[in-house]
């Protein structure tokens, strides 16, 4: 498919919408073949999103002061941040063929890099928290003292770590924090990630030893509350009618009917919610400290309250329907009356 970007026409190859966020943050990711050149460019959805395009390109040079591998270059073009194609092989690439191979050593050695390079240099002080930390974390009272980065990239994930030849090029730095953030925080989010997309490796090294062995000793439950804090900062704006809500809301697979009540969406958001709390369930099995038994009776009790409200939203939607065909048979009758 041919696009034109100002004069030029070029091949579009890859498009992403990052649009079930905060206004603020809904952006487009676009590949696009420039003769035989790729570029890459992200850019706003929203107006909203101008200030956090701006914020990447000042990412750059904070990752640059503080950390030892390589950054991928950017530039603001035409209200976009335009980045340079960088082809190579992912260190998660690298991760699963060691665990695919059952290279445990492997394995290990990887571990000890991602850790060095989400570390960085010079970049280690005391936990304090702070206005800006609460804003997305949540509480942070008990880290305090505890070892915390100046600047923080919160998504150094092995997705976005390339190896090309002998340079490691880091792809993507878009949730950049320029305010402590503890160290096990981000250990933590980037190599759950990675069991995230790759269950299967909890049988071979599971979670729980790959953070023990980089030395992440937080309890569970502080770092999963930090990750969804996390979370809720990127897609709600603490409004009850939020994009990202509304957009679920729109996307639902139901007839228009001008006076959708206000319960129904009530009852969507409850729903999320626990699918959010089974989410939460799940990952605490990776916890060789909880007892797998009171999980699963945790889990069943969760499941059998979402089929309850699922058959609340099934029957609403019903009786919604009925009026609503009820009103349009009355509305042809008096058509076809002539009143």
């Amino acid at each position: 498919m041919m696009i034109k970007k100002g004069d030029i026409k070029v091949e579009l190859q890859f498009v992403k919408f990052s649009d079930e966020r905060r206004k603020e943050f809904c952006i487009k990711t676009v590949i696009v073949k420039d003769g035989e050149n790729l570029r890459v460019w992200k850019e706003p959805i929203f107006p909203e999103g101008k200030e956090h395009i701006e914020n990447i390109i000042k990412n750059a040079g904070l990752l640059r002061r503080y950390y030892d591998c390589e950054i991928c270059d950017a530039k603001n073009t035409e209200g976009k941040v335009e980045f340079t194609y960088v082809n190579g092989t992912t260190l998660e690439k690298k991760y699963c063929e060691a665990l695919n191979d059952n290279d445990i050593k492997e394995f290990e050695k990887l571990l000890d890099l991602h850790k060095k390079l989400m570390l960085g240099k010079d970049n280690v002080t005391e936990f304090s928290p702070g206005e800006k930390f609460a804003e997305v974390f949540g509480d942070g009272e008990k880290m305090t003292g505890k070892p915390a980065l100046k600047y923080c990239n919160y998504d150094m994930i092995a997705g976005n770590i390339l190896f090309v030849d002998d340079r490691i090029v880091n792809i993507d730095y878009e949730w950049v924090f320029d305010f402590n953030v503890p160290v096990d925080y981000v250990l933590y989010h980037c190599i759950q990630n990675l069991y995230e997309h790759y269950p299967e490796y909890e049988k071979i090294y599971p979670l729980s030893n790959a953070l023990e062995y980089i030395g992440v000793n937080t309890d569970m439950n502080i770092l999963e509350g930090a990750y969804r804090s996390f979370y809720d900062y990127v897609i709600s704006d603490g409004k009850e009618d939020g994009y990202a809500l509304m957009k679920a809301i729109c996307l639902k697979n139901t007839d228009t009917v001008d006076n959708v009540s206000h319960e129904a969406i009530v009852n969507k958001c409850e729903c999320d919610r626990l699918q959010g709390v089974i989410d939460d369930l799940n990952r605490q099995v990776f916890d060789k400290t909880v007892i797998l038994e009171d999980v699963r009776n945790e889990l069943d009790r969760v499941a059998k309250e979402a089929l309850i409200k699922q058959e609340e939203l099934k029957n609403e939607y019903s009786i919604l329907k009925q009026k609503y065909d009820k009103t349009i048979r009355g509305k042809v009758s008096k058509l076809r009356n002539g009143s």
